[in-house]
């Protein structure tokens, strides 16, 4: 029997901040963001692109702020 999508992100991110820690993953995640934005953006799909940079900066906010 398969786990459900949703219980199987859970373990993978579960084991990403096990192994790196949960800065190291949102950094990780926050440039993704970024780099899908700036595709996106290449790609003309602005609205797309502002929703996935939006993210991004909040997610680097969030750390900017947990650094403090």
């Amino acid at each position: 029997m398969t786990e459900p999508k949703n219980q199987h992100l859970t373990h993978a991110l579960n084991q990403l901040i096990g192994d790196y820690g949960i800065q190291t993953v949102l950094d990780c995640l926050a440039d993704r963001c970024l780099k899908e934005a700036d595709f996106l953006r290449s790609d003309r799909s602005t609205d797309l692109a502002d929703n996935w940079e939006e993210i991004g900066k909040g997610l680097k906010h969030i750390l900017s702020r947990w650094q403090e």
